[in-house]
């Protein structure tokens, strides 16, 4: 009998790290949560209701995943690791963390590098040839909003982090790739999009998307899933983007009241 394979997901108790647990345990693939809110009231405890029985098919450990200690009594519990989603970090502007301070720059790194760089050296050991690490980025590598600076380095450095490690962990048969979403559709976000301000903002913003709409969680949880498995076995050092296509417009429809067609026919 093949055993189940384990991933471990950090950040997992809410957004996107919830949908990739529920997306595994869909898959038959045990989730090892990892997150510093705690289960019992989470978004993840509610998705993942009748999908899972603890103990067997599911993990979730409340700890901080920048702490190398405390992960490294997580990791005790583990004989295996197949994969790993670094999820966790921190969302927000500038001015949310208070400024672009060194406390708030250190802050954000810790969030982000540096739970990633503990995850991952504690994870390769533990895996066998086809192993494969996720790390979550974000649109704002590409194409940055004003005032989210101390965000989009923590991100860039990631985005580093898995080149780097692409390289470092192939001859283990280890691959290493980044997922970057646009705007989710969730919770936390779909709550700041209530007020009639907020959704004159996201509807702007669909409105110069491509497909018109924004990103559901699930569809970014598929494509972690698919970096996950063996058939993306020939991809390593990529970052895929999840933004149903808004890097891609190169006209906002605001711009111009007149039908594009017609602009170019002259």
């Amino acid at each position: 009998m093949c055993r189940k394979k384990m991933v471990v997901v950090s950040g997992a108790a809410s957004g996107i790290g919830a949908a990739i647990c529920c997306e595994l345990l869909k898959t038959n693939i045990i989730p090892v949560g990892i997150d510093v809110k705690p289960f019992s009231i989470s978004e993840l405890r509610k998705k993942t209701l009748g999908l899972w029985c603890c103990g067997k098919d599911f993990l979730f450990y409340r700890a901080d995943a920048s702490n190398r200690r405390a992960m490294k009594a997580v990791f005790s519990n583990l004989l295996f690791v197949d994969g790993l989603v670094n999820n966790a970090g921190l969302l927000g502007g500038d001015k949310a963390h208070g400024g672009r301070k060194i406390s708030s720059f250190k802050k954000m790194m810790k969030a982000h590098v540096q739970t990633a760089l503990v995850l991952t050296e504690l994870s390769y050991p533990l895996m066998r040839e086809g192993g494969s690490i996720v790390n979550i980025g974000s649109l704002e590598l590409t194409m940055a909003a004003p005032e989210v600076v101390l965000y989009t380095i923590a991100k860039g450095a990631l985005w580093g982090m898995t080149i780097a490690y692409s390289t470092t962990l192939a001859e283990r048969g280890i691959r290493v790739n980044m997922v970057s979403p646009g705007n989710v559709n969730t919770e936390r976000n779909k709550a700041q999009y209530e007020s009639e301000e907020g959704r004159r903002l996201i509807d702007r913003f669909e409105a110069r998307t491509p497909l018109r709409r924004s990103v559901e969680p699930e569809e970014v949880a598929s494509t972690v899933l698919f970096l996950l498995l063996d058939k993306s076995s020939a991809i390593t050092g990529e970052q895929i983007v999840v933004d149903c296509g808004y890097r891609r417009a190169l006209w906002d429809p605001g711009w111009t009241s007149r039908d594009l067609k017609e602009v170019y026919k002259k």
